[in-house]
């Protein structure tokens, strides 16, 4: 058996985990296509079969950002509010579900672009074995 409290923290310490991760993996992604470039008379290019992938990583890696900014914004905005309407700091507030729902979508996209992303390089690295 285990507490709301308990069980909270375990969701922010793996969900804090997973999006170390995802980011992680979005920076080796990047590696990974960077390592396949050309370049022709200063001119870099990347397979065509990467530039999706690419996009993707891209992608994931900007709503991590995203995440983060969405949370921060709507958090402090919202602890703002409580404070001009007089709630002490150690008055207990009940936030609207809805607060977190920006950041959750950003988290769970993250995952599935970055996921998607490594498919892709995966297909492509299938190829090049298969040659």
């Amino acid at each position: 058996m285990t507490t709301l409290a308990e069980a909270r923290e375990s969701y922010y310490t793996l969900s804090g985990k997973a999006s170390d991760a995802v980011r992680q993996l979005g920076f080796a992604g990047i590696a990974v296509i960077w390592v396949f470039k050309s370049e022709t008379r200063g001119a870099v290019s990347v397979p065509d079969a990467l530039l999706l992938p690419g996009l993707l990583t891209v992608a994931g890696l900007f709503l991590d950002l995203l995440q983060y900014v969405f949370a921060t914004v709507l958090w402090s905005t919202f602890i703002r509010r409580r404070e001009r309407a007089g709630t002490l700091p150690g008055d207990l507030i009940t936030a609207p579900p809805s607060i977190n729902w920006p950041a959750n979508t950003c988290f769970y996209l993250k995952i599935a672009l970055i996921l998607a992303a490594y498919v892709g390089i995966g297909l492509y690295l299938r190829g090049l074995v298969a040659r």
